[in-house]
């Protein structure tokens, strides 16, 4: 699936306004903590609920990730905080996502019971999401500083997976081939 002419680049433009706000520079690793208190939304891990969560969770307790709900005039995401800290925070970013691209709430379930997903609209919250963990200028960094994988992991709070995501869709990998051949 495919993203409106310009989308990445804008969802680059909100990371970097979201560190802006910040007081950090375009390639600092950011806390999705911090944001969500910048912007006044509420984090509630799934086991402090007074219910019983388990319905959401399924047999291996990882079906449910995390999801964001109005509450009057603020917002809140509930996630699931059994993940792994690299996982929270990328939920935490996905959900975020969702908010800094104006999303609407909508209800988890259709009528019927199913899950309701829109996949363009989860597409547009993933793709930001990873960009505030990794933005491009932090691609570029991460290369051009010469940080280890497993550096860069521990630095930017990120899985293997996302960091090679982000190191391919950013064009870093492109630009440091590119520095290589010529230098």
């Amino acid at each position: 699936m495919g993203f409106r002419y310009g989308f990445k680049a804008n969802a680059n433009r909100i990371a970097l306004k979201v560190r802006e706000r910040m007081g950090l520079a375009p390639e600092a690793p950011i806390d999705p903590l911090e944001i969500c208190a910048l912007f006044e939304i509420e984090v509630i891990g799934l086991s402090s609920l007074s219910c019983d969560a388990s319905v959401f969770l399924g047999a291996e307790s990882s079906a449910f990730s995390a999801m964001t709900v109005p509450c009057g005039l603020h917002t809140a995401i509930v996630h699931n905080d059994s993940h792994r800290p690299n996982r929270q925070r990328s939920n935490i970013c996905h959900e975020l996502g969702h908010c800094l691209l104006g999303h609407q709430c909508t209800p988890p379930l259709t009528p019927s019971g199913d899950r309701a997903r829109d996949g363009g609209i989860e597409a547009e919250a993933n793709f930001v999401g990873g960009t505030l963990l990794i933005s491009n200028e932090a691609a570029h960094h991460i290369l051009r500083e010469g940080m280890s994988p497993g550096e860069a992991q521990r630095e930017y709070g990120v899985s293997a997976e996302m960091l090679t995501y982000r190191l391919r869709v950013s064009g870093a990998y492109i630009v440091a081939s590119r520095a290589r051949r010529r230098g």
